[in-house]
């Protein structure tokens, strides 16, 4: 993209900053000479925000926890380092916010790690729980205790702890994996826990699991077998939540990419699953999911991940229906991010690559992401490209279609059997120029086939698939 549509494309970032005044946000710290990055951020009773992650101070050195904390405009007020330095002490994303300060939850030489953190970042007191290896996330109980979710001899472990730190109860659930990301349901009495490739319902009175579902990535380019992985889960209102990932498969001479996204019920049932920004790509990092945001109206979801050297940010509704998307420029490749809303604004803190990986700071000026409901979508959600052509790979059993658009725009394609039964439908989400994506055709019958585009001026296109 030219600077020009670069300009273009972030105007509806900036807009809403000349309405209200505000500018917007975007900053960057060197925290360590090796290495940096936030990994969670939280509002402070001053305007400002908390910054939590972990930081090396030099190449093959033992990483510390930190805390940096930032006023409204995003100047650093103090930065605190936690742990020793002879052993790995790293912070995740479980913090609870307290009326005068933090629980932050992570590892510590290899153990799981608790630091009751003041407002003003001292460390009041911190416990090391040896059966744990380490705490991905910490959620508060309505009992005023908290339940650590992460890993544990090689499986998914819960323990439950009270205010002053100590282990109420502790439980290994193997084969379960690892747990990544939680949230309490609306009842506090049962947990849903994600792992690398798996969701499971855990009650807590009885700690007992109600039931686990494997996750499946459907649909990638045929190639070798799929390295996919979830990142994150978010509650999204009416007994639903949201999963996002990164999906990966290696094609002969490149990597296809995606962010994969879904919604599934409390039930254990999945309502919806798709991928966005899929492309081919030199590497996997280049093209991954971060987390998932609810919208305060509990309407709509906001995934996030990176394309490129930008942030992604695609607004669905609760059918997964694109409503729009965005990039946000950063200085340099992003490594992780975490978006929160707070009040009108946005705020997000990650890690990117300038020289070395260092903490970057973004707040939004007022709704400056363009992604409350009430504002009207600057174009329809399935106008058709411009024109696209096909292209049929049958030693691979897969095809690519080639589309140009003007503007970004969801396109529905779909691919019809002789008889008239579909046989594959695609939503994809066309950015401003030319999009290259591919069409699974292993497990079709040999015959013939037509791709269309709903509303598409193109006309239908013939695909022979012969084996």
């Amino acid at each position: 993209m030219n600077a020009h549509k670069l300009i273009t494309a972030l105007m509806g970032l900036v807009l809403p900053t000349l309405v209200l005044g505000q500018p917007t946000i975007n900053k960057f710290f060197d925290l360590a000479p090796a290495y940096d990055a936030g990994l969670a951020i939280r509002p402070t009773t001053g305007g400002g925000y908390a910054l939590f992650g972990y930081q090396v101070q030099s190449v093959g050195g033992k990483p510390d926890a930190f805390m940096l904390r930032v006023d409204s405009e995003g100047n650093a007020i103090s930065h605190h380092t936690y742990g020793a330095p002879t052993t790995d002490d790293r912070f995740g994303r479980g913090i609870i916010p307290l009326p005068n300060g933090w629980l932050a939850a992570g590892t510590r030489g290899g153990a799981g790690w608790i630091v009751r953190v003041s407002t003003t970042g001292q460390a009041m007191w911190e416990q090391t729980y040896p059966d744990v290896t380490r705490f991905n996330q910490l959620l508060p109980l309505p009992n005023g205790h908290y339940l650590g979710v992460g890993f544990g001899s090689g499986y998914l472990v819960l323990t439950q702890i009270s205010p002053d730190g100590l282990v109420v109860w502790h439980k290994n659930y193997a084969p379960l994996p690892e747990g990544i990301d939680a949230y309490l349901t609306e009842s506090g009495r049962a947990c849903i826990i994600m792992g690398r490739d798996r969701v499971s319902k855990i009650h807590l009175g009885t700690q007992q699991v109600v039931w686990s579902r494997i996750v499946d990535f459907p649909n990638l380019p045929p190639g070798a077998p799929e390295v996919s992985r979830l990142v994150g889960i978010a509650p999204v209102g009416n007994g639903l939540f949201a999963l996002i990932g990164s999906a990966y498969r290696e094609l002969p001479t490149s990597l296809y990419t995606a962010h994969y996204a879904a919604v599934w019920n409390e039930r254990g049932e999945q309502r919806w699953s798709r991928y966005f920004r899929g492309s081919e790509r030199s590497d996997y990092d280049e093209n991954e999911g971060f987390c998932v945001t609810p919208m305060p109206n509990s309407q709509n979801i906001l995934f996030v991940g990176k394309t490129g050297n930008n942030i992604s940010v695609t607004r669905t509704d609760l059918n997964g229906n694109v409503i729009e998307q965005k990039a946000i420029a950063t200085p340099g490749p992003v490594y992780s991010a975490a978006l929160i809303r707070h009040g009108s604004n946005y705020a997000m803190t990650g890690g990117v690559l300038v020289g070395n990986v260092g903490t970057f700071f973004y707040r939004s000026g007022g709704n400056a992401l363009s992604m409350q409901v009430a504002e009207p979508t600057e174009q329809p959600n399935t106008l058709p490209a411009e024109h696209w052509d096909l292209q049929h790979e049958p030693a691979l059993a897969r095809a690519w279609i080639t589309a140009q658009a003007q503007h970004p725009r969801e396109a529905t394609f779909r691919l019809w059997a002789l008889d008239g039964s579909l046989a594959r439908e695609m939503r994809i989400w066309l950015m401003e120029g030319e999009n290259r994506f591919p069409i699974d055709l292993s497990g079709l019958h040999n015959g013939p086939y037509w791709l269309s585009e709903d509303g598409s001026p193109t006309p239908p296109k013939l695909l022979l698939i012969q084996r």
